[in-house]
């Protein structure tokens, strides 16, 4: 059985980030959505997510709704809880963590900008 994770494997780092912000949006919403109709999808008029996003947007609440044998709507809050430290989980870890020799070259950059210039004065 596939797993949260395996779902956002392999993505584009911009999608899966646009994925879980719209699955989070999803879940907030899930309650309301019948009563209001809102798509979650409608945020903003500059901003709207590519397909793969949708996509992979879709596929997720098709998990979270599987595994746990109902709609969101229907979610307790331990339940909706758990899905949005999951979601945040996951997209904490994203971004992979730099390397030391990234760490390094982002120290001598940084030092090479904040350290006064040497002027042979004294």
């Amino acid at each position: 059985m596939k797993n949260f994770n395996d779902i956002i494997k392999g993505v584009n780092t911009s999608d899966a980030r646009s994925a879980l912000y719209y699955l989070g949006r999803y879940l907030k919403q899930a309650e309301y959505y019948i009563q209001y109709g809102k798509d979650f999808f409608e945020d903003d008029y500059q901003s709207k997510p590519t397909e793969e996003a949708k996509g992979l947007t879709l596929k997720l609440i098709d998990f979270i709704e599987s595994y746990q044998e109902k709609k969101a709507s229907d979610f307790t809050d331990e339940e909706y809880m758990f899905w949005v430290e999951k979601l945040n989980e996951v997209e904490s870890k994203l971004d992979p963590e730099p390397t030391e020799e990234q760490r390094k070259l982002a120290e001598s950059i940084i030092n090479e900008i904040f350290q006064p210039p040497l002027t042979g004065e004294k």
